[in-house]
Parts: structure tokens; C-alpha cells; sequence
């Protein structure tokens, strides 16, 4: 039995495209959700095809989403309890030959990977491999993959580099890019944006982003006085505060502020986008997908999709920010060939090494 564990929408954007892919081969599977996100999991679970969960393993912060570290450790402490209760019972059930699955590097990540150790079964991890080189940016993502990347067992890595970084593990496959790269075509095939007055994306939600009150107001108001387009500002339920306080205490004008969309309509909104400011690692490499002029605002990343044709990184330079918003257009790419399916690979190397049997 393949178990996806995973409790963002990020995480299961990024899953779907493995998850339906072994639907088509008539392979089971199994998923467990600990709802870091709540309402926009839920919400967008049946949304990228996938079926209903079939373990809720915690329920956010009392029913509502993460939004504070002392939410996250008492989220983490339900986790953590829900596992003493259960997993005892969970692993006699178990049929022989299962494989956790995790993605990322989110809390989800590490508490999936400790899931499936206290399971004793092997645990796969999506994305694997990334490094940025400095364990407070991002924080705490970069410590999240770090701790998965010693206890996990198959690493799934997009890129050599990331290969390189493990060089100490066993069972390390190249899946030659993200699973996002699939989600984002899964989804572009028919997706339209009817609006025909020019606009450009902003998704700013990173914790080491929103919680720099100072950073915050100098990036919108950079944004603002330089952008030649409206801003369509895209907000969930962990980063709509400070925007919006900022936005309204700074005066802006530029801005239009927008819920978080369902996956198809946001694949939509980006292929109508002029270019794309955003701290997200999915949504540079689903932009990169597209080839669509995309600023990654953050301090270091350790993606590189993108970088070299139609990303610049700002490294929270406010300089670099005004030059791409002069200037975005010469990143444009275009004819961007689709190469080779990452989660096309996974599936295969799963269906190898015996852990899924198409068509039982």
C-alpha cells in the first residue's frame, strides 16, 4: 500500500500528479492529512482529482489553519498524539510491502517521514535533495528537509545538484524536475484567462517573509511605485493580515487583493499574468513551466527552475526588484519544451522496486 502523507495545498498540488497517475495504472493508494491547511485542503483535494482523504491524522489549530509558531507546536503535539494512539494498531493492519510518501519540507515532511519509521516502513520523499546552504533561510524549511534527508529512505531529487547533495544516501532517483512541472501542465491543458486588460501576479507568504513587518512595507511600496501594471495580490489565510494592514497603512494603490484560487483557475491566472512576484518554491517552478518573467523574492532559494532564462532572484534587494519591474519582458520564453514527466518517473521506480502492482 502506497500512504501519501501530506497537510497543505502546496503538498497536495505537488502529489496530485503522482496520485493520478497511478489511478490510470489502476494502483492503490492511501492518504493520510494532517490539515496544516484546513478549509483550502479540503477544498482543493477533490479539485485536483483526488479522492477523499482517508485518514485525518489532525485538524489544523482547533479547525483553523497554522498561522503562529505556538500554533504550529500545539498542531504538532496532536500529531504526535494522534500517532501514540494509533499507529500501534495501524502497523498490525498494514499489508506487507507498504511505502510512506512524503513532499517537501514542510512539518508535514518530517512528522510523514516519523510516521512512517514508527510504521517500519520504508518512507520516499518528493523533492528531496534541496539545499539552500544556510539553515536560517528558509526557515524552517531548509531544517525540515535536512531532518527528512537523513531518515527518509527512496530520495526523489529534480536535479543533479540536488543528487549531489546526497551523495551519503542510498536509493536516489533523478526525476529530471519537480512534480509541479506536471501539475501545472495537467492543468494548462484548456485553462484561460478571459481578462484582457494586462495585470501582473503577486504570492508573498513565506514566515521569514510576513514576519519582517519592515521588509513587508518596503517590498509592497517598491511594488507599488514601480510597477507598470495592477498587482493582483494573492493572499491566504496566514499572510492576508499583514498584507492588507501594510497596503492600507502605506496608501497603495496598485493592488487588488484575491483569495487563494482553485489550481486550475491560479494556472489560469498565471499563463494571463505579464510576470509573477512571488517567495513560493512551487510557484517558481510552475511559472518556469510556462516560462512567464517570475522575481523570486527571497533571501536564497535552493530551486533553480528557472534561474538563467525567466527568474531573477532579489536576494530582499529592493534594486533588484525596480530592474526586474523595468525590464521583465527580456526574461519571457517561449516554445518550452515539456522534457521528461517527473511524476511519470516516480511511478515507474515505485512499480520496480515492487511497491505497486498496476491494475491489482
Amino acid at each position: 500500500m502506497i500512504i501519501f502523507i501530506y497537510g497543505t495545498t502546496a503538498e497536495a498540488i505537488k502529489v496530485a500528479p503522482v496520485a493520478r497517475r497511478l489511478q490510470e495504472r489502476g494502483i492503490a493508494y492511501e492518504q493520510w492529512i494532517t490539515q496544516q491547511h484546513t478549509v483550502a485542503l479540503r477544498r482543493a483535494i477533490p479539485e485536483l482529482g483526488l479522492k477523499a482523504p482517508d485518514r485525518i491524522i489532525a485538524d489544523g489549530w482547533r479547525g483553523k489553519p497554522l498561522k503562529t509558531p505556538l500554533q504550529m507546536v500545539g498542531w504538532a503535539f496532536d500529531v504526535v498524539a494522534w500517532g501514540v494512539k494509533n499507529l500501534r494498531r495501524i502497523r498490525r493492519e498494514l499489508p506487507p510491502g507498504s511505502l510512506v510518501v512524503v513532499h517537501g519540507d514542510t512539518m508535514t515532511t518530517v512528522l510523514g517521514t516519523f510516521i512512517g519509521r514508527r510504521l517500519r516502513t520504508p518512507v520516499a520523499h518528493i523533492e528531496a535533495g534541496l539545499r539552500s546552504g544556510n539553515w536560517r533561510h528558509p526557515f524552517p524549511e531548509e531544517l525540515d528537509r535536512r531532518v527528512v534527508g537523513r531518515f527518509a529512505t527512496i530520495h526523489y531529487v529534480p536535479s543533479q545538484e540536488a543528487a549531489d547533495n546526497l551523495t551519503d544516501r542510498q536509493n536516489v532517483v533523478l526525476t529530471h524536475g519537480n512534480t509541479a512541472k506536471d501539475a501545472v501542465r495537467d492543468a494548462a491543458q484548456g485553462a484561460t484567462d478571459a481578462t484582457a486588460d494586462p495585470y501582473a501576479l503577486v504570492l508573498l507568504h513565506r514566515y521569514e517573509f510576513i514576519s519582517n513587518p519592515a521588509l513587508v512595507a518596503e517590498t509592497l511600496r517598491t511594488l507599488d511605485q514601480n510597477s507598470p501594471l495592477p498587482l493582483r495580490l494573492i493572499v491566504d489565510s496566514y499572510s492576508r493580515e499583514a498584507i492588507e494592514r501594510s497596503i492600507a497603512d502605506l496608501g497603495l494603490t496598485k493592488f487588488s487583493v484575491m483569495t487563494k484560487l482553485e489550481h486550475g483557475q491560479f494556472v489560469a491566472a498565471m499563463q494571463g499574468a505579464r510576470f509573477i512576484v512571488t517567495d513560493s518554491g512551487g510557484i517558481q517552478q510552475e511559472a518556469a513551466a510556462l516560462g512567464i518573467p517570475t522575481l523570486i523574492h527571497r533571501k536564497v532559494t535552493e530551486g533553480q527552475e528557472g534561474f538563467g532564462t525567466s527568474a531573477v532572484l532579489s536576494g530582499w534587494d529592493q534594486g533588484t526588484v525596480r530592474s526586474f519591474l523595468g525590464d521583465y519582458e527580456r526574461l519571457r520564453q517561449t516554445n518550452i519544451e515539456a522534457g521528461a514527466s517527473p511524476s511519470d518517473i516516480i511511478v515507474d521506480d515505485l512499480i520496480a522496486r515492487g511497491f505497486a502492482v498496476p491494475g491489482e
